[in-house]
């Protein structure tokens, strides 16, 4: 799939990505946020056998390991760049701000009606490449064109009014908050990473489960109490980590969904992203991350079975069928 396609999932949210693994995957995402939990039953955890093991299992919890330390060192890294969407001497909109909001309701409507849309927020465009209120204002009728059963008029009132909204007291510390988190989302933000299978090989050959002398735990996470808050990793080399660029998104989307009753449904989860998604080097991982607070042990879910490595020591072994034995839990061994 090109770039250039713009794909309806079958939960109706629309995704502009470049293939249809991450298609998917951010319908999930989406999905999650504000419906229900839509992934696997089941999710694995590989591990070595270390001091932590059987304090984890016994006590049931899940720790969130602070996203500094993840193996990827280029992920969750933010930058902020207010620029990007506002002239901040005239608080003039700028192009890429515009768009988002042409972007995320082109699939509801045809190529003509686009291309009329474009050409015509070309001809308002100012020479420093921003675009006044106003004219935005008197372009509303135009853009109804793109697509029925939504409130443009209120839309685009609310766009031209970013600028304002950024100051607003009652919508500021919100902001305020969620940038700061993101920008220090290296040490605030806790992931446990899961995996979609027992069987990946490079898992259990590398320092995950301890050159194949390790374990894996299944979880039954389909009554989780906290599956919502588990996502899908969306692997990618091209990422924008613009934390307002991808704020203003999720709100644009949140505001062309109210505006329209619910009818074009956008991708809302350009936020949420900035910590799901890892270069495509990772992508045999197939991962999934519990997400929450840096450092917290969170309840687990009830466990299913527990694998073993095929090199596991005898002593572990040993110790790891009593404590099964002991919890009704099915213990299998790598061949």
């Amino acid at each position: 799939m090109s770039k250039n396609m713009y794909p309806i999932t079958n939960a109706g949210v629309f995704i502009v990505c470049v293939n249809n693994v991450n298609v998917d995957k951010i319908s999930i995402i989406n999905s999650t946020m504000y419906n229900k939990y839509s992934g696997p039953k089941t999710l694995f955890k590989y591990r070595p056998f270390d001091e932590y093991t059987y304090d984890m299992l016994e006590n049931e919890y899940l720790f969130l390991c602070p996203a500094e330390k993840l193996d990827d060192k280029s992920e969750c890294n933010t930058s902020f760049d207010l620029d990007r969407l506002i002239d901040l001497e005239t608080n003039n909109l700028k192009r890429e701000c515009v768009n988002q909001i042409i972007e995320m309701i082109r699939p509801y409507s045809t190529e003509e009606n686009y291309q009329l849309i474009q050409s015509k927020i070309s001809m308002i465009m100012n020479s420093n490449g921003t675009v006044k209120p106003n004219y935005m204002l008197e372009l509303s009728l135009e853009l109804e064109k793109l697509a029925s059963g939504i409130d443009i008029a209120s839309l685009v009132n609310w766009i031209v009014g970013i600028p304002e909204k950024l100051d607003d007291p009652t919508i500021r510390p919100q902001m305020e908050k969620l940038i700061g988190m993101a920008l220090n989302s290296k040490k605030e933000i806790g992931i446990c990473s899961l995996c979609e299978c027992s069987d990946i090989d490079r898992m259990w050959e590398n320092y995950y489960a301890g050159d194949d002398t390790g374990y894996c735990v299944e979880y039954d996470v389909s009554n989780y109490e906290r599956n919502k808050e588990i996502f899908p990793v969306v692997y990618t080399n091209d990422r924008n980590t613009n934390i307002i660029v991808q704020l203003v998104g999720n709100f644009i989307g949140q505001m062309i969904y109210g505006f329209s009753n619910g009818q074009i449904n956008p991708d809302r989860s350009q936020f949420i992203r900035l910590f799901l998604t890892k270069n495509t080097e990772w992508e045999y991982q197939r991962e999934w991350r519990l997400i929450g607070v840096a450092g917290d042990k969170v309840k687990a879910p009830s466990i299913k079975a527990i694998y073993l490595g095929k090199n596991v020591l005898k002593e572990d072994e040993e110790k790891m069928r009593e404590w099964c034995n002991n919890h009704s839990v099915n213990l299998m061994k790598k061949r």
